[in-house]
């Protein structure tokens, strides 16, 4: 059965190789990556919860549980989560389930749908995607720490309605292939130029499709957008953060109108925080300790929104 289009079909050409997922990707760490993945023991008759996570659970040994969940820690650090496998639970950096529920609070209908989830991450939420009955989706990731997670969960699931390419979309020759639903999350404010990525994003719509972008919003004082010009919330590589009022008018450049929105939701270290499967520093070294709501470079801490946005006309 073809994944979406012949088109995507054809992308994967490079990553059909079972006993090399990563194709021509040049790191050192594959190898040791492909030996791990080949130790994962499997489940036994196992069944999988997508609806209110991501758990897994089947027939295993006791012995073959402490495997799962030492070679699963090989692959920290775990930015997006949790996972549960039987009882193995994947304390995630970001409580990831907190944003999806502030999504379906949008009521957006993904039953049947493709789609394409730009910047995935390790698959978090695809597979709640795939929770809520929709037919295909395309992730693309270029981190092969994030896609090795990916390779690793989806050994437990075992689903063909997920695949993840190592690419970013701006190197992925795709022209003929179009979706139901885009998702950007986590994205735009690391846009050197956020017109482009719409645009992109744009593109790969089908003429009703609806992108979905999860950003961070500033507040109205910074006019259009604040541009940091260094890190923001102890995050590199943040160039410009829209206000409201500034990327409705960037989506109306591009030829996009809002339809949906979210409410603004404060980044809180109940969230974002340190855990024993993501040990760096994390969003509690990001803020001021006598002041939670201002940033260590003094700025608003971040406060989060989704849009749901279609194309004009």
């Amino acid at each position: 059965m073809t994944f979406i289009s012949a088109e995507c079909e054809e992308l994967f050409s490079d990553y059909m190789d079972l006993n090399n997922p990563y194709g021509q990707k040049k790191d050192k760490r594959i190898e040791n990556w492909i030996s791990l993945l080949s130790k994962i023991p499997s489940l036994e008759n196992a069944k999988s919860d997508l609806l209110s996570g991501v758990n897994i659970w089947g027939k295993c040994s006791v012995p073959d549980e402490e495997v799962i969940e030492n070679l699963l820690s090989e692959l920290l650090p775990w930015r997006k989560g949790p996972f549960k496998i039987n009882n193995t639970f994947i304390d995630s950096e970001w409580k990831s389930n907190l944003k999806w529920d502030r999504f379906l609070e949008l009521d957006l209908d993904l039953k049947h749908k493709t789609i394409l989830d730009v910047g995935s991450g390790n698959g978090y939420y695809a597979f709640r995607m795939l929770g809520q009955e929709a037919e295909a989706i395309l992730c693309l990731e270029p981190n092969l720490v994030h896609f090795s997670q990916f390779l690793a969960i989806n050994h437990f699931v075992k689903t063909n309605k997920i695949r993840m390419l190592p690419e970013r979309l701006e190197t992925l020759e795709m022209k003929d292939t179009h979706f139901d639903v885009v998702f950007s999350m986590g994205l735009l404010y690391h846009q050197r130029d956020p017109s482009k990525h719409l645009n992109s994003l744009r593109n790969r719509l089908k003429e009703e499709g609806q992108l979905v972008i999860e950003t961070i919003v500033a507040s109205n004082e910074y006019g259009d957008y604040l541009e940091p010009k260094g890190p923001y919330a102890s995050m590199p590589n943040v160039h410009f953060v829209h206000t409201d009022r500034g990327f409705r008018d960037l989506a109306k450049k591009e030829g996009l109108k809002v339809v949906r929105n979210s409410t603004e939701v404060q980044t809180t270290i109940n969230e974002q925080r340190q855990t024993k499967w993501m040990p760096f520093k994390s969003y509690e070294s990001a803020v001021l300790e006598t002041n939670q709501d201002i940033t260590v470079e003094n700025f608003s801490v971040p406060k989060r929104k989704f849009y749901v946005l279609e194309r004009l006309g």
